[in-house]
């Protein structure tokens, strides 16, 4: 199959309409609030590791919930301002990700074997859905992706003792993600 050099032009035309699209309703609909969020979480998370908290999974467990429970709060008042569609084929690979990820693989292959790992394996199931939002809308998220897919990899495997500082990195890179969200110009 052939495509002519208008389809060609008309098709990165679109792309870049998507791009643009994207970038503006991350930036208008407070999306950087989210990466603000997550980032927070992160470095709580890493943190709370790095000082061998008592209880560790159950902290944990609860900086998660407290995260998601922020998260969708700023979901139902955006979702009361803005009204926007989304496109429901990159809900469905981010939703068979996630469940892949969290229902499938660890029923398949076991649950993983220390609480780094579990850490690990979690952000990493994330680190996909910023592939494939980087590859479905804008390229900064499949850097985000591609980086903190390598500092969780290496810190987990070259630095076990001191794994923390990966998500240390990582739910820095959010924040600082974020600010630069909010303060880049959209064309």
């Amino acid at each position: 199959m052939q495509i002519s050099p208008e389809e060609a032009a008309a098709a990165l035309r679109d792309i870049e309409s998507s791009r643009a699209a994207m970038r503006r309703a991350v930036r208008d609909h407070r999306g950087h609030i989210y990466l603000w969020i997550w980032g927070t979480v992160w470095v709580c998370l890493s943190l709370l590791e790095a000082f061998r908290v008592p209880h560790l999974p159950a902290c944990t467990n609860a900086v998660a919930i407290a995260g998601l429970v922020v998260t969708v709060v700023f979901v139902i008042v955006q979702r009361r301002q803005v009204r926007t569609t989304f496109d429901k084929r990159f809900l469905g690979v981010c939703g068979a990700l996630l469940g892949f990820g969290y229902l499938v693989w660890p029923t398949l292959l076991g649950q993983p074997r220390s609480f780094q790992a579990g850490f690990g394996y979690s952000i990493l199931i994330w680190m996909q859905v910023y592939l494939v939002a980087g590859i479905w809308f804008d390229n900064y998220w499949l850097w985000i992706g591609i980086v903190m897919t390598v500092v969780i990899l290496a810190a987990f495997l070259l630095f076990p003792a001191y794994f923390w500082i990966g998500p240390l990195i990582g739910g820095l890179t959010l924040l600082v993600t974020g600010f630069h969200l909010r303060n880049a110009s959209c064309a």
